[in-house]
């Protein structure tokens, strides 16, 4: 089909490659074209058999309006809403760059980079909660949905907030009710938002939980139940104590964003200041000079590929033999009625309208309504231990399984500009009124000797898996049934690590199973390496 067939219809946009997919829908780059200009850009689109749904196209048409009434330099910008084919789809600026979930899965960020990311998000959501709506009200939009995944860097050092599909504002054309369900991430999800409490607060408490995350490369527990996102901690001690040596009011800021009390946590303004003067503070690599070393084409999110590379989609109603003008930005005046759009098979399956291509299904993690838990509700829905006297809650959390708990071993920290933990401070044990039994590997490393590395038992060799070592190593060796990393046979293995700052550690507890694939990440920021 030709680039200009069809304009008649409409404007058109030639489909480059998916970059995003969830559960609901998929994010598609595509050249949009007419007039004589053609330009990237990001089109949301809904999966075929959701896109007749009333909810979800209301919430679809619902962020089309937020981002047109919001405008910020750390948030992502609306160009349109349209029906392309008889389907709703939100076209937004295309964001280059990579996701801030991609970065850290190979390590965490400098200091200073960490710091100005999370000030970026906070003055965003600032300016988000006080922008001022139609109504002259302020629309006080909450994105409800803060993790690395949605946040983006671009080589030149900008940082983008993506996916405003699970947000909320208060204004009066909203169509979808965001009030009868939580929505969010389990890891970021502040324990309020378990009982329908949303506010400023929430946001904040998911951008602490971000923040950790960036400046150590790991989350602090999997949810708000984890005592440990408190310092002193158990299984994060190392990471709390290490956040101390780098700078005292640095721990006391992120200990104040993961606060269990939302009005002891500071306002998206006063984060952003105190974010700003640590930033001034602290030595080492800014946010652009880092971007623009580490940030390329092969440091991108890895896009998966779509069977709809090369199509045209084109703006038309499939409801009327009359093609259907887009509506633009004056969606901002909250006056225009809507149509819901005819669910279409021409479109691909893909999952949710997200960037993350790292985080399937799970990115957007609707749970049952409040007022009917209940006992098969997904593993998003963890309800909150409450720290006021309450009723038992309705659904208890699952222990968590002993795989999800990285094998580390901590070696000695070389001379660097960031301090290295006080080896005094060692994990504390598991209280003793827990199992004897064999638990899952704490995070925070056990003192080992790194000359007598534990050994590891053997799988039985019944075939091959694959085994990769990347991140910050200079050399390795790697002793087992095989010398190098790639196909190699089942088994169990130590590597002998050389980082690029010169630490030298043993990992040991590799192993490597049929048909699976065991990564082993190292960080010379922090001096560590972690299987997964």
């Amino acid at each position: 089909m030709r680039y200009d067939e069809g304009m008649e219809n409409g404007r058109s946009y030639r489909v480059i490659e998916r970059i995003g997919e969830g559960a609901f829908g998929a994010v598609y780059l595509a050249e949009a074209f007419g007039g004589g200009i053609t330009r990237n850009v990001a089109i949301k689109v809904p999966h075929p058999d959701r896109a007749g749904s009333p909810d979800l196209v209301g919430r679809l048409r619902d962020e089309a309006r937020m981002l047109a009434m919001v405008r910020h330099r750390a948030i992502v910008r609306l160009d349109d809403l349209v029906e392309l084919d008889g389907v709703w789809s939100v076209v937004m600026e295309y964001v280059e760059g990579a996701d801030v979930a991609a970065l850290l899965s190979e390590g965490p960020l400098p200091i200073r980079a960490a710091l100005a990311v999370a000030e970026e998000i906070a003055n965003a959501l600032h300016v988000a909660w006080n922008q001022t709506g139609p109504e002259g009200r302020p629309l006080h939009l909450l994105h409800r949905d803060i993790k690395p995944s949605n946040i983006r860097v671009t080589p030149s050092g900008e940082v983008k907030l993506l996916d405003f599909g699970v947000a909320r504002a208060e204004f009066e054309a909203r169509e979808a009710d965001a009030t009868q369900s939580v929505f969010g991430t389990p890891t970021y999800l502040a324990p309020e938002r378990y009982h329908g409490d949303d506010s400023p607060a929430g946001d904040i408490y998911a951008l602490g939980v971000t923040l950790f995350e960036m400046l150590t490369g790991v989350p602090p527990g999997k949810s708000a139940m984890d005592s440990d996102r408190q310092p002193p901690g158990r299984r994060w001690a190392e990471q709390w104590n290490w956040l101390g040596t780098v700078s005292p009011a640095l721990k006391a800021l992120v200990a104040r964003l993961l606060s269990t009390d939302p009005a002891a946590r500071p306002t998206a303004r006063d984060c952003a200041r105190a974010l700003a003067d640590l930033r001034g503070s602290m030595a080492g690599e800014t946010l652009e000079d880092w971007a623009e070393r580490v940030i390329s084409e092969q440091a991108r999110a890895k896009r998966a590929g779509t069977d709809r590379s090369g199509s045209l989609l084109i703006e038309r109603s499939s409801t009327s033999s009359t093609p259907r003008k887009g509506v633009g930005l004056v969606l901002a005046a909250g006056a225009i009625t809507l149509v819901v759009g005819v669910v279409i098979a021409a479109i691909a399956a893909a999952g949710a309208a997200l960037y993350a291509t790292n985080e399937p299904a799970s990115v957007v993690s609707p749970v049952a309504p409040l007022s009917a838990p209940t006992p098969s509700a997904p593993p998003v829905a963890i309800p909150l231990v409450p720290t006021a006297p309450e009723a038992p809650p309705a659904v208890a959390p699952a222990p968590e399984p002993a795989a999800t708990a990285p094998a580390v071993v901590a070696p000695t920290l070389p001379a660097a500009a960031v301090p290295a933990p006080a080896p005094a401070v060692q994990a504390a044990p598991a209280p003793t009124t827990k199992p004897a039994a064999p638990a899952a590997k704490s995070p925070v490393p056990a003192a080992k000797s790194a000359a007598r590395p534990e050994p590891v038992p053997e799988v039985p060799a019944a075939g091959t898996g694959t085994l990769t070592i990347s991140g910050d190593v200079k050399e390795y060796t790697l002793s087992g049934a095989a010398t190098r990393a790639g196909n190699i046979p089942v088994g169990g293995y130590t590597a002998h690590v050389t980082l690029t700052n010169g630490a030298i550690l043993d990992v040991s507890d590799i192993t490597v199973r049929e048909g699976a694939t065991t990564t082993v990440k190292c960080s010379a920021t922090f001096g560590r390496c972690q299987v997964k």
